[in-house]
């Protein structure tokens, strides 16, 4: 797995110009191209937020997507998505997110 890679590539789609642009004009292509494993590819194009978020990816980065409306993620959607990828937490009741993992009770 490549999360640092994965991390990365929204670093750059945060703060570099040009890889953001070609990120907009053809993403898939511009994951493609990286350093990636074939299911860190597939959760990136198909924007499973949730599944990138229990691989390891920082919550963070994976708010870029959404920022920049990548791969179907977007303002309205991301909290949603990002919450299929976690157990449940009660403090989700109260309208705000865990600050970190809370596993389950057993």
């Amino acid at each position: 797995m490549s999360i640092y890679q994965i991390n990365k590539m929204f670093y750059l789609m945060d703060n570099d110009p040009i890889f953001r642009q070609k990120m907009s004009d053809d993403p898939e292509t511009t994951v493609n191209s990286l350093p990636l494993s074939g299911a860190e590819i597939e959760a990136i194009v198909t924007g499973d937020v949730g599944l990138l978020y229990r691989m390891g990816v920082h919550t963070f980065c994976l708010n870029h997507m959404a920022r920049y409306e990548m791969f179907g993620v977007n303002r309205a959607n991301y909290l949603d998505r990002i919450r299929d990828g976690m157990d449940y937490d009660p403090r989700f009741e109260l309208g705000s997110m865990p600050i970190q993992y809370v596993p389950k009770s057993s």
